[in-house]
């Protein structure tokens, strides 16, 4: 057997079901990259980038995160609207009027 060093990518997937009592924590700091933290219930999620400037691929993953979370936001809208508006549907008030639209990354 040889002396090299064998490594793989290590592959952590959760779910997180969001409930009473998530949070979302964006730190921003002047000399260094944004820190964004997810908190549900005893699982947390942490997005942070190197400290030095962010390139191409940094900015294009965080743009494409914002898309996301931007579909994400209209769907569930979209989805608490015809829950509401079916029969039985148990949604409350309007969701539109709590919480302001999401804006998409340019």
């Amino acid at each position: 057997m040889s002396g090299d060093r064998v490594s793989s990518m290590t592959r952590l997937s959760a779910d997180l079901t969001v409930g009473g009592g998530a949070v979302i924590d964006l730190h921003t700091y002047p000399h260094r990259s944004p820190i964004l933290s997810l908190h549900m219930g005893a699982v947390s999620v942490t997005i942070a980038f190197p400290t030095g400037d962010l390139g191409e691929a940094p900015m294009r993953f965080v743009r494409e995160f914002a898309d996301a979370a931007a579909r994400f936001t209209e769907d569930c809208e979209r989805f608490a609207t015809t829950k509401r508006n079916t029969p039985g549907g148990s949604a409350p008030g309007p969701v539109s009027a709590e919480i302001p639209p999401a804006s998409r990354a340019v």
